[in-house]
């Protein structure tokens, strides 16, 4: 096996249980987030009998398999959703390592390039983990945050900042343009297409728009070629879906459809990757 074979191997793997282990924080932040708890403090306890859980119990995954799905301490059921969020997580990070998967090449090549593409691989995953969060919490209450898209258009910035000007030293004008355009198209569509159909469109909409707005930026991991028009394909698709659901009974589900639409571009450029 070759160094890079190793590498490869070693960041997919990295990734997937790195992932899995943030997923399981996300569920932390999905749930106290709307209730207003802070997310930093406060340990976990059972949501039936309010016992407090110990380090054993809060294994991601591996503890909701072996516990059987239930309390150590009352036998309550725990909802399988926690693990799913976690192996979800867990498969973001994964799709995201084999969509970048030369950037590990920077451990062995200290070039810039790799260098600044590994950052860019990480700044994504941090913001897909604004974006579990958003269209989860959306799912339960309607409610978007600024701080969930505060965070996911300021790292996508700085992303795009990385990966498009410094490499190539392109017009920073024409960079801005285009960065501004495709995060201003999520709202700006969404707003259009639901004043059309008589629909309203809230401050909670236009957090979680700009969450998923700031994801669907990275253009290096979601096409399979960086700096072509396919990355406008993303705000359209969104606002048609967000469109389509609002007000019906599916509008809880946007967000969830969205991430699928994400995810497959995450499938289809790791397949690229590898064939080409």
């Amino acid at each position: 096996m070759s160094i890079f074979t190793f590498l490869h191997v070693y960041y997919a793997v990295f990734a997937l249980l790195f992932g899995i282990v943030l997923g399981s924080f996300l569920n932390v932040v999905i749930y106290r987030l709307p209730a207003g708890r802070t997310i930093s403090k406060g340990r976990s306890n059972c949501m039936t009998c309010g016992h407090t859980l110990a380090a054993k119990d809060l294994v991601p995954l591996f503890s909701w398999l072996f516990l059987k799905g239930k309390c150590r301490y009352c036998g309550a059921p725990i909802a399988s959703r926690y693990s799913k969020i976690e192996s979800l997580t867990g498969v973001v990070f994964l799709l995201t390592a084999l969509s970048t998967i030369d950037a590990i090449a920077c451990v062995v090549i200290h070039e810039s390039f790799f260098i600044l593409y590994m950052i860019y691989a990480i700044l994504f995953m941090i913001v897909m983990c604004t974006v579990v969060p958003a269209m989860m919490i959306y799912y339960d209450t309607f409610k978007g945050f600024i701080h969930l898209a505060g965070i996911s258009v300021v790292l996508s910035a700085v992303a795009y900042v990385i990966m498009y000007l410094f490499p190539s030293q392109g017009n920073m004008a024409v960079a801005a343009a285009r960065f501004i355009g495709v995060v201003a198209a999520f709202p700006l569509l969404t707003l259009l297409l639901l004043k059309i159909s008589g629909k309203k469109y809230g401050m909670d909409d236009f957090y979680m728009d700009l969450t998923f707005a700031g994801a669907s930026t990275f253009e290096y991991v979601l096409c399979p070629k960086g700096r072509s028009f396919f990355v406008f394909i993303f705000p359209v698709a969104y606002c048609i879906v967000r469109a389509v659901c609002k007000g019906k009974k599916q509008d809880k589900y946007a967000g969830i459809i969205y991430f699928g639409i994400m995810i497959a571009a995450l499938c289809i450029t790791a397949v690229y990757r590898f064939l080409y």
